[in-house]
């Protein structure tokens, strides 16, 4: 029985000096990355692909996009900071139209931004909650493959974003990352130097996003 105790003992022990043990550190620069999904409703673009598509062929107001964020993260203060980041956000819609020729419409935003951020920090984690924005840049690709054609646009405009991000501690300087975010995005009406006028260029590339982050940080 006393060398059950001992055996639990020293057991415990050793599990409990592999645990890390986390303090309330200060916040500091971070560098931050990861990816997201969002739902998106791009109003313009969605009447224009129920416009041009073939019955059966239309989408719904909201899609799934996907973006690729990284940024750098500055303190001011205790419980203020500063984020400069840069979002890609992209899209595409493949379908029929009426003519019976294969569409694809891929449309991809550049979003750089500045967030004025507020830091609630405890033991093993942070919570900040942010929001600004930026001035944005978007490109749009229409590809009909029935008759191999393809048109490029681009659009730029402002953007603006709210977010609620969690850090958890993996060691002293890495941290684990999920957030939420609420974006809107007025990037204007799509420019193309294309000589065929298409309809895509009376559209704006206008857009609503919510959606799910994941990924890390590094503590300088």
């Amino acid at each position: 029985m006393r060398l059950m105790c001992l055996v639990v003992a020293a057991v415990s022990l050793a599990f409990s000096q592999q645990q890390p043990v986390f303090v309330q550190r200060e916040n500091s620069i971070a560098i931050v990355a990861g990816m997201g999904v969002d739902l998106v409703n791009a109003p313009e673009i969605v009447e224009y692909v129920n416009s041009t598509a073939a019955y059966g062929q239309t989408v719904d107001d909201f899609a799934t996009a996907v973006d690729f964020f990284g940024g750098v993260e500055f303190p001011v203060g205790k419980e203020w900071g500063i984020k400069v980041e840069h979002m890609y956000l992209f899209k595409s819609y493949n379908f029929l139209s009426r003519s019976g020729a294969t569409h694809d419409f891929f449309y991809a935003v550049h979003a750089p931004s500045l967030l004025i951020q507020k830091v609630v920090g405890g033991e093993g984690y942070f919570v900040k909650m942010g929001a600004g924005g930026g001035y944005h840049f978007g490109r749009a690709t229409e590809t009909i493959s029935t008759f191999g054609t393809s048109r490029d646009y681009t659009a730029s405009g402002v953007g603006l974003k709210a977010e609620i991000v969690g850090q958890t501690a993996f060691d002293e300087n890495f941290f684990g990352y999920i957030g939420g975010q609420l974006g809107w995005e007025w990037l204007g009406k799509f420019l193309g130097t294309d000589a065929t006028i298409s309809l895509v260029k009376t559209k704006e590339l206008r857009y609503f996003y919510a959606g799910l982050r994941f990924g890390v940080t590094y503590y300088l």
